[in-house]
């Protein structure tokens, strides 16, 4: 019988040792309305071919490389991990956790890549589940605008996996956070004044690690992967009210304040869910305006830089779910 996609499911742990696979079950899930688009596996096969022959005569094969575009909307704080790598929890009751670029406060790790292990699960005609490891993230993207929720594209690779021909359950872990964030639940504040940023319509923010795996001699199979420099980039899209955004462009310099975007629930005390993503260093490099026509609203567009990122998450779970 022909499945949907309701008969697939993805989760994800993190690892201890690049593609050493998870070391508990996999209770980690990406957020709600969870889509895997671009799923592909190569093995890289070379064709060759003979002298004296209109014929391929044999085939070679090179390294395997997997993929996957990971897109959901945000309901958890756990894939900073992929990116950043090593949590800080702290607290009790309503629990904080702290990611950090800067080397001198995270300089053991932030450094490395984080590897994660994911289970991609089919409950088809003849189940099966595939199993990567030594998976990577060399790029994340939020995505927000007026009406929609806040939207995470979560690039992956990886070079190893396996498949297990007997089916497993995902395990339904609740989600710290568990509320799907909307427009409504996201305070941004401006890089230049400090103050509030009102009237936004639209707002994207890109964390790239620029990972690649590293393969060598003996093994079709990754060995290792390296993190490049970490980019940190955005487009904001605000309505026009003033000189100063342009005025920013035009001075080419660097903010005086730090770019907040704050995701929130709005509670109190221990019912509080937030993620807060601190940007340094920000600075303005385009800036464009459209709408400049009849009846039309007037927008400007500021595409910005940041030199570093600081994350801290309030939640119900002591730690990072693989490690609890």
């Amino acid at each position: 019988m022909t499945r949907s996609a309701s008969s697939v499911y993805v989760e994800y742990a993190y690892e201890d040792d690049f593609g050493g696979g998870a070391t508990t079950s996999f209770p980690i899930q990406f957020g709600k309305e969870v889509k895997a688009t671009g799923l592909e596996f190569k093995n890289n096969q070379i064709p060759l071919g003979q002298l004296y022959s209109p014929e391929l005569e044999t085939f070679a094969w090179g390294k395997n490389e997997g993929k996957v575009s990971m897109e959901y909307v945000v309901s958890n704080p756990w894939f900073f991990e992929a990116i950043l790598d090593s949590v800080d929890s702290s607290g009790s009751t309503l629990f904080s956790h702290e990611w950090d670029s800067d080397p001198t406060i995270n300089g053991s790790t932030i450094k490395t890549i984080n590897s994660m292990a994911l289970q991609i699960g089919f409950d088809v005609n003849s189940d099966y589940t595939r199993l990567p490891v030594g998976v990577v993230c060399p790029s994340l993207s939020f995505k927000m605008a007026l009406n929609e929720t806040v939207k995470i594209t979560q690039e992956l690779i990886w070079g190893e996996e396996t498949v297990n021909q007997t089916f497993t359950e995902p395990d339904g872990v609740p989600l710290a956070g568990e509320i799907p964030y909307t427009f409504v639940h996201v305070l941004i504040t401006d890089p230049t004044t400090g103050s509030t940023l009102t009237t936004i319509q639209t707002f994207d923010l890109n964390i790239n690690s620029n990972a690649e795996l590293v393969y060598g001699f003996n093994s079709a199979n990754s060995e290792d992967a390296y993190r490049k420099i970490l980019e940190l980039t955005g487009k904001v899209g605000v309505t026009l009210k003033d000189s100063h955004f342009w005025e920013e462009v035009l001075g080419r310099a660097e903010s005086s304040n730090e770019m907040v975007i704050t995701l929130s629930n709005g509670g109190a005390g221990d019912a509080l869910r937030e993620i807060v993503i601190k940007l340094s260093g920000v600075s303005f490099s385009v800036h464009s305006t459209v709408g400049i026509e009849p009846g039309e609203l007037v927008i400007e567009n500021l595409d910005f830089q940041a030199r570093g990122i600081n994350v801290i998450a309030k939640n119900e779970l002591a730690d990072l779910p693989d490690s609890v």
